[in-house]
Parts: C-alpha cells; structure tokens; sequence
C-alpha cells in the first residue's frame, strides 16, 4: 500500500488536481505528503538575444525561487491540517530533481500532473512527466485535466 507520497506541484491545473487526489489518497489511507516544487534555472535563451538589457541572473534567480517557494507555501497550507505535509522546493530540470527526490527520501509513489505549465514549455523541452515515468525507482501516478466539453 501506497503511504508515503510525493506530490510533483508546479502551480498547472494538472498539478493542483494530482495534488487533490493525493490528499484523498492520502487522507483514505492515514498516509503523509511530501510536496515537491522544482525551481528552474533561466537558460540565456529564456533571457533572450543580445537585443536585450543586461539581466543580473543572481537577482532573477532569487526573484524566481522567492515566487516558487511563495507558491509552496501556499500550497502546502491548503491541505487539510490533520495530514501530514512537509515541502521540498529543489532547482534545476524537473524531471530529473523529480526522480532523485523519489531516490533520495523514502517515498512510495509519485503523483503529478500530465501536463506542466504550458505544452509550448514541454514540446521544448521534454514531458517531464514521460521522463519520471521512465525513470523513478517507485511508481508514478499520473493525473489527467479532463477538457472542458466545446460548447
């Protein structure tokens, strides 16, 4: 039985529906939580060619990981107070901080969204999804965002 979770939360709607269903899960079986946000590290392409001012990565880089551990903490603080919950905020590729968080503590499964913040971000560079379903030592459970009906 599944009672150690880790949560994969990058703030998508795929990620706060794996979150939701990973306190039911948890909540069912007297389980703990373990929620997991990856800050990326700005690549120069991101930042744009040389048409653009000079960016003071130290500055941006601590802009970003304030405003991703801003949204752990929030995070965190809506699930129900009587589960278990402690946050990991790591840094670099997701997928791969993702399976060495998986690796590293004792979990059981991994839970996360299908999709991530934006298909453009993933079509660049990878599912992150597809690569900790390929490579974590436990298994995964991947939540899916139904569409909306077309109206």
């Amino acid at each position: 039985m599944f009672r150690r979770l880790l949560v994969a939360f990058d703030g998508s709607p795929h990620a706060q529906r794996a979150l939701a269903e990973a306190v039911d899960l948890a909540q069912t079986i007297s389980g703990r939580l373990t929620v997991m946000t990856v800050v990326p590290e700005p690549s120069a392409w991101a930042l744009g060619s040389g048409y653009a001012p000079a960016v003071d990565l130290n500055d941006l880089n601590s802009q970003i990981e304030r405003e991703y551990q801003a949204m752990l903490d929030a995070t965190v603080d809506s699930v129900p107070s009587d589960l278990p919950v402690k946050k990991v905020l790591a840094r670099g590729p997701a997928g791969p901080a993702i399976v060495a968080e998986a690796r590293a503590a004792d979990h059981d499964l991994v839970v996360m969204g299908s999709r991530g913040r934006g298909e453009l971000r993933s079509l660049l560079l990878g599912s992150v999804s597809h690569h900790v379903l390929q490579a974590s030592p436990v298994p995964v459970l991947v939540v899916h965002v139904p569409e909306e009906p077309a109206s």
